[in-house]
């Protein structure tokens, strides 16, 4: 089965987990990075963000590709990240 490149989980310093450190990516960066159609992870960059996708869900262009190349990612912690993007926004608004 084929594979692509993204992390399974989101890691310690994921931007989109709710234990991040308040206010500290600002609200319009993190206003950005939740725009984007994708998003790669801060630590290894060639590889897509696990947080990314677990909160854009189908707006993240990397989980539609996978869905139409039939290619499951595995994704796991999605009680780490925020439920919703406008409540990441406010978590990281100064």
């Amino acid at each position: 089965m084929s594979k692509l490149p993204h992390i399974k989980k989101p890691c310690r310093d994921c931007p989109f987990r709710k234990d991040t450190l308040e206010g500290w990516l600002g609200k319009e960066r993190t206003t950005q990075i939740l725009a984007a159609d994708s998003f790669v992870c801060h630590k290894k960059t060639d590889m897509q963000c696990a947080g990314h996708m677990l909160i854009n869900g189908q707006d993240n262009a990397f989980v539609r590709l996978a869905g139409q190349l039939r290619i499951e990612l595995d994704l796991s912690g999605s009680e780490l990240v925020f439920d919703s993007k406008e409540s990441c926004i406010e978590h990281h608004t100064n």
